[in-house]
């Protein structure tokens, strides 16, 4: 595992993303959080199962339920706030819900999501599709935009959406306000 880090050439960009700050810096450090998670769980594997192979490991991480947040405590039912990822508010809706960070890089996220072992290819041709044909990009899009309405119209009655614009004077240059905006409200008008 750590010969296939090493071999990556992430680790020196992700830092640098990472320090640099900003949506970019914040993806950078999820990832880098998710790398260190994997490390730590092959090194608890490992401590259990000292002979045990790759294969196994990779069968051990594809059956795991992951929690959504086990350590968060649990507030009563009523004037409390919620804080969920878009798909884990599929289906739940709120007078007042609040979209935040919709920034370019961060929503659409338009990284590959190829996965370690190909399971994507694998689903697109069981359902007909030739994986060498499919511009993946094009899908992501599609997807992200599918997945911020969902966010969006989990409100019943306001609906609040933030963004920040690097353009402004003391914002960060690289934060870029995020194309799905006018998808809820029209661009300022010019002059």
């Amino acid at each position: 595992l750590w010969a296939m880090w090493q071999a990556s050439g992430l680790s020196a960009r992700w830092a640098r993303a990472s320090a640099a700050g900003g949506p970019t810096g914040a993806v950078a450090d999820r990832d880098l959080d998710a790398v260190v998670s994997l490390f730590d769980a092959a090194a608890g594997f490992v401590d259990r199962l000292p002979h045990a192979g790759v294969a196994a490991f990779v069968e051990h991480l594809a059956a795991q339920s992951l929690p959504g947040d086990s350590g968060a405590a649990r507030a009563p039912a009523g004037e409390t706030v919620r804080l969920l990822t878009a798909h884990a508010a599929k289906g739940l809706e709120w007078d007042l819900v609040c979209v935040a960070g919709v920034q370019e890089g961060l929503w659409p996220d338009l990284r590959s999501r190829a996965s370690l072992l190909g399971a994507e290819d694998l689903v697109d041709a069981a359902g007909g599709a030739d994986p060498a044909t499919l511009d993946r990009r094009t899908l992501a899009l599609a997807e992200e935009r599918r997945l911020f309405y969902v966010a969006c119209t989990r409100a019943r009655r306001r609906l609040l959406v933030t963004a920040v614009d690097g353009a402004l004077e003391g914002g960060d240059a690289g934060a870029t306000a995020s194309r799905f905006l006018d998808l809820v409200a029209p661009p300022p008008a010019a002059g």
